[in-house]
């Protein structure tokens, strides 16, 4: 039996419930709660002696989560970030923290950030982790490639008992498994926060040009209320995977939007300048100061054309 791999749904964070502008939110209050029940419920999986490795998405409420699996490691697992287990859209909530500022905020944690540079959380157009559907396609690819080889490791020393913890996100879970089912143009993840769920790799030795498919053990299918895997034809697969890849290109949609109004925002602060003028026109556009304020200015703004009327 080749070694178990949990993926886990990290626990709420506070954009989960005051909306995705918030950077890189940490949990809530609710959300480490959510951990201490997580922990129970973990151990009626396994006490915490077979885990041998702990993988997290770098953003912090994926750490955090990933912070109280550790504690049930018995052997003191580091906990491994790797950037292609994070989210996949772009919103502040999902981009991530400098590498050096995450080693900073969780000192003593055992991170091990060998696999995320500095700039990990750059999520451009020119990036591996841009919201663009042919690229998530790729990074759900390598995730699961370096899934194999963690556990081909663990097989070749023995380990077929060894439990590969993951901590990542509802969305990417979906494509991490290649399993939509239960979204939908409403629902971008049906994977509750905190929740668990066990998969193996069906051929630990797949042929060039292979897929590398991960399937839902038996176990974790009864955990969920299930007798068996959710069946979908091929038709209903697709469309489900259409309406993921829809949300993703929306995702860029709204990227490209944000980067073009920063961008105008920086050519009109480039483009404003100031204007010296004679003490009677600057007494006649500004009022009077209080008493012991400082003088009044003698300038104003002027904005020169923005680059867009230059350019029409």
């Amino acid at each position: 039996m080749a070694p178990t791999i949990d993926i886990i749904r990290h626990a709420e964070a506070h954009h989960n419930i005051a909306g995705p502008d918030i950077p890189d939110p940490r949990l809530t209050h609710r959300g480490l709660r959510q951990c201490l029940g997580m922990q129970a419920r973990y151990k009626k999986i396994d006490s915490g002696a077979n885990i041998t490795h702990i993988i997290s998405s770098p953003l912090r409420r994926a750490i955090e989560t990933s912070l109280h699996i550790a504690e049930l490691a018995q052997d003191g697992s580091a906990i491994t970030l790797n950037p292609h287990f994070q989210e996949v859209n772009a919103t502040p909530s999902s981009t991530g923290t400098a590498a050096s500022q995450l080693l900073a905020q969780y000192p003593g944690a055992g991170l091990d950030a060998a696999r995320v540079d500095e700039h990990w959380y750059r999520k451009g157009p020119d990036t591996p982790f841009a919201p663009d559907a042919e690229k998530l396609e790729t990074r759900a690819l390598r995730a699961r490639c370096f899934l194999l080889a963690v556990v081909r490791d663990l097989a070749t020393r023995g380990r077929s008992d060894a439990r590969v913890v993951v901590v990542t996100h509802g969305e990417f879970a979906h494509w991490l498994t290649n399993d939509f089912a239960g979204t939908g143009y409403a629902r971008n993840s049906s994977w509750h926060t905190t929740e668990i769920r066990s998969y193996r790799f069906e051929k630990l030795d797949p042929g060039a040009g292979d897929e590398v498919p991960l399937v839902e053990t038996r176990e974790s299918l009864e955990r969920r209320g299930l007798d068996a895997p959710v069946l979908v034809t091929d038709e209903e697969r697709a469309e489900l995977k259409r309406i993921a890849t829809i949300r993703v290109v929306s995702y860029a949609t709204s990227y490209a939007e944000k980067e073009r109004k920063e961008r105008e925002a920086r050519v009109l602060a480039e483009d404003e300048e100031w204007e010296e003028v004679g003490d009677e026109e600057a007494n006649k556009e500004n009022t009077a100061p209080p008493p012991g304020s400082h003088p009044i200015p003698r300038r104003r703004h002027r904005h020169g054309p923005s680059s867009l009327s230059r350019s029409s």
